[in-house]
């Protein structure tokens, strides 16, 4: 989905959740995540304003995420009277109408039109028909609702203030079935259709009526409506639309990163608003934390939850926590090419036994909810469930040299439990500050993240995600991602930052050892295969973390 305005980009986030920012090796930068209710992982982005610039944004974007379907999003100004403000145009047709040619004769336009295909077509008429505002909220709709118009759209890159400019005249001369006008729909439906597998659709809200009362209606907020109102539409469209190539009522393969639930599919389940969660006789207190340590989650007929809890029900005078993992499922899950959640919990409840830990704190199954709850050592200088994100700096600096110290030993525990996963056939690929559990002197992991969902394109969205995890990679993620995700820990605590694609490979700094820098930059080849396995990198910080203990602290000034 592209916009080329803040207000418009803004008018689409809000719909967003689960959401982490990617950059494109260009330097783009998008928001990635997913729509409360549907099935699709949306890219976000802000072009800025002109064909040009929403083109070149446009198309290596598309061919970044291997998309599926582009939805260019925003507003417009009206060019028939019928038109109202806060009314949707989805372009029927879209012209570039500058193309021509000037001679003694006048002007004589050379028109370039695209248009959608007929399944775009089609289902852009069905949403008009059947419930076109489903996704805008109640205290949004305005009386008379905002009607929808597929009508053609004029793009070219003149702000058009002033109905009677020639602009305005040659438009109805040679155009004149034009019901709106913007600055960016001709480039990116072409750019579009530069790959021939991708439906795309311009969908404008009417901000103005592309005349000198346009600064008065956007001082009005006429613009921040008029991008709701397309926001919505868009997603009612999306919300019908289907993977190409799939029959009507099948569903895309289960997704690692899911979606916010539906409260009216899953009555009463929120453990965001429940602060004791019961399961069988077992009583959890749930904790809020950074980043994924509270989340709900749903993803068509599954919705999934995932907190840590202090037991309160085990009789034990010390305080014992747990990392719980919870499914639910409305309907059975059977097809090809479905995978049962309740399978992946199982699953990993046998390697974590297999594996020495983390230890299983309780498996079951109560009709269509399954939980996996997962020992989560308290830290004892505390007394409260910590992890790695506790310990990474916030600010660009890097650690301190003894929480650099503590974070090389234990980041050294963490990559021979990855080493005994790999044994195992195994691979975790979601390792992020949080994934990693603090009970001081030593770190372990909360739990073995995708170990047990088949690999795909795009998974582990965010700033640790592996260069053979994005799409177009070409590479099969596996156990060489988790010692980049490893590596990419130990930058953080270095440098401060996360890696980012396409910077300089690390050389380190005076205070790191020689052995660190050069265990963290083998870690972050870009090759998989240029990497050290996870025990050779768990030697090389044992190591380092033996000469960072012997190195004596800065003197006080």
């Amino acid at each position: 989905m592209l916009t080329a305005l803040e207000v418009e980009y803004e008018a689409v986030r809000r719909h967003m959740v689960d959401v982490d920012e990617v950059e494109l090796p260009q330097g783009t930068r998008l928001d990635v995540g997913r729509i409360r209710g549907l099935n699709w992982e949306v890219a976000l982005a802000e072009t800025g304003p002109t064909n040009t610039r929403a083109a070149l944004v446009a198309q290596p974007a598309l061919q970044y995420f291997d998309a599926e379907a582009m939805l260019f999003v925003g507003v417009a100004g009206a060019l028939k009277d019928d038109v109202r403000l806060g009314d949707v145009v989805v372009a029927r047709k879209v012209y570039g109408y500058h193309g021509g040619r000037e001679s003694e004769d006048g002007f004589a336009a050379r028109p370039d039109v695209w248009e959608p295909g007929h399944d775009m077509d089609q289902l852009v008429r069905s949403a008009r028909r059947n419930e076109p505002w489903a996704f805008l909220p109640s205290d949004d709709r305005p009386a008379p609702l905002p009607r929808v118009h597929f009508e053609p759209i004029a793009s070219g890159d003149v702000l058009l203030g002033f109905r009677d400019s020639e602009t305005a005249r040659r438009i109805r001369r040679h155009y004149n079935d034009a019901a709106a006008i913007d600055m960016e729909s001709h480039g990116v439906t072409h750019a579009a259709g530069m790959d021939r597998t991708v439906r795309a659709l311009s969908i404008r809200g009417i901000s103005d009526r592309a005349d000198p009362d346009k600064g008065e209606r956007d001082a009005e907020g006429s613009q921040e409506t008029a991008a709701r109102h397309a926001a919505a539409f868009a997603l009612r469209v999306l919300r019908d639309l289907r993977p190409a190539g799939r029959p009507p009522r099948q569903r895309p393969p289960e997704p690692a990163v899911v979606l916010a639930p539906a409260p009216d599919r899953f009555p009463d389940s929120a453990w965001e608003s429940r602060p004791v969660v019961r399961v069988d006789a077992h009583e959890y207190l749930l904790y809020e934390g950074p980043g994924d340590l509270l989340r709900e989650s749903r993803d068509g007929d599954v919705l999934r939850r995932q907190a840590v809890a202090r037991v309160v029900s085990d009789g034990n005078a010390r305080d014992t926590y747990a990392w719980l993992r919870q499914v639910e499922w409305t309907h059975p899950l059977t097809g090809p090419g479905r995978f049962h959640p309740l399978a992946g919990l199982e699953q990993e409840a046998r390697l974590c036994r297999r594996l020495g830990g983390p230890d299983v704190v309780q498996l079951t199954r109560s009709g269509n909810t399954a939980t996996l709850a997962l020992a989560w050592p308290g830290d004892p200088r505390s007394g409260h469930p910590e992890t790695l994100h506790a310990l990474l700096p916030e600010s660009p600096v890097p650690a301190d040299p003894l929480r650099l110290w503590s974070i090389v030993k234990g980041l050294a525990e963490v990559a021979k439990a990855l080493e005994r996963l790999s044994g195992a056939g195994s691979s975790h690929r979601a390792l992020r500050p949080t994934a990693v559990v603090v009970h001081r002197p030593h770190m372990t992991l909360r739990d073995l993240g995708l170990a047990t969902v088949p690999p795909r394109p795009g998974e582990n969205p965010g700033p640790y995600q592996a260069p053979e995890q994005r799409y177009g990679s070409g590479f099969r993620p596996g156990p060489a991602t988790d010692v980049y995700q490893l590596g990419a820990l130990l930058h953080r605590a270095l440098t401060g930052r996360v890696p980012e694609p396409g910077m300089p490979p690390y050389r380190g700094s005076g205070s790191a050892p020689d052995g660190l820098v050069h265990a963290v930059a083998g870690a972050l080849r870009e090759d998989p295969g240029a990497r050290p396995g996870a025990g050779a990198l768990g030697a090389a910080l044992l190591a380092a973390a033996r000469e960072l203990a012997s190195v004596p602290p800065p003197p006080q000034r």
